[in-house]
């Protein structure tokens, strides 16, 4: 039995797999199985590489922007 199978990022083309899997049944379902693991690996991959620019994790702080209340009188009562 051929298997093909296409990766596509966006929709640009990025890996084509084709193999040949032969055998009883368990053993093409663990060919099956290590093709899928590799595909799902590249794929992550070719997401990751088609980021335009890495974005920072946190934003930074500016000067004195920190997290707490406009109007105080609001929170107590």
């Amino acid at each position: 039995m051929k298997v093909e199978i296409t990766v596509k990022v966006d929709g640009r083309l990025v890996k084509t797999h084709t193999e040949q899997v032969e055998g009883t049944l368990e053993q093409m379902e663990e060919k099956v199985d290590a093709l899928s693991r590799v595909v799902a690996s590249e794929t992550l991959q070719a997401s990751v590489d088609a980021m335009a620019q890495p974005r920072p994790l946190f934003r930074r702080r500016a000067g004195d922007s920190g997290t707490r209340a406009t109007n105080c009188e609001r929170w107590s009562d």
